[in-house]
């Protein structure tokens, strides 16, 4: 009986490279935004690389150009989150383990982008890391969002003209939460420091400074600063 997966036969690397190649200019919706971790794996890769680690190899040309088609969109940034692409890679997945979600361990997750994917493709995922910086990028990656961050339903009172009305709406507690503490964070921040980060005329504020030391033009005519 031939068990071979997909990824021991071919690969599109070529492809999936130049996707994920494209994720160091995304800037909104990214974990690499939550914090920085130096070998950070990018998430096309690891959602292919997973996805092709779990299916069988095809015996049929046909079958395998159509598989092979699937894993150089579904590595595409805007395919990430696409619920189709997703529902059908966990139907296969679980199709080629007998209808059990496969058990995928990171013994050394780092930022997380291994455990992520593999979470989205439906698998009993497991993660871990001895560096005590990598396990809480990797807890607020994995584990809060699904713990604290399930949408909550709450009723807002507001009075106006003296009558009360009260309204329901759809909130994510986390987001909440971090939102409102990061603003608070925030203006403490600039009660002690914003001295050191005046207006410019534009009306931008500088977020960093680069610090040099110069050294005077050794020519007797010129004399200027040269860092």
């Amino acid at each position: 009986m031939n068990d071979k997966r997909f990824i021991e036969e071919s690969f599109p690397v070529k492809e999936v490279s130049v996707e994920s190649a494209k994720e160091k200019n995304i800037r909104h919706g990214h974990i690499s935004t939550l914090h920085i971790w130096w070998a950070r794996r990018p998430l096309a890769s690891s959602r292919v690389t997973n996805y092709a680690a779990l299916i069988k190899a095809p015996e049929n040309i046909d079958e395998w150009n159509k598989k092979r088609q699937f894993i150089i969109d579904f590595s595409r940034w805007e395919n990430s989150l696409n619920p189709s692409m997703i529902e059908k890679a966990r139907k296969e997945i679980l199709e080629a383990n007998g209808g059990v979600p496969p058990r995928v361990l990171d013994p050394f997750g780092g930022g997380g982008s291994i455990p992520l994917e593999a979470l989205r493709l439906g698998c009993e995922t497991y993660s871990n890391d001895y560096n005590p910086v990598a396990v809480l990028i990797q807890k607020c990656t994995l584990e809060y969002p699904q713990k604290y961050g399930k949408p909550k339903e709450i009723e807002e009172t507001n009075t106006y003209l003296g009558q009360t009305q009260t309204n329901k709406r759809t909130i994510n507690p986390l987001l909440d939460d971090v939102k409102r503490w990061g603003e608070q964070v925030l203006e403490e921040a600039k009660k002690e420091i914003g001295k050191f980060y005046p207006e410019e005329p534009d009306g931008s504020i500088p977020v960093g400074y680069i610090w040099a030391r110069t050294i005077p033009c050794q020519k007797p005519s010129c004399g200027a600063e040269i860092p």
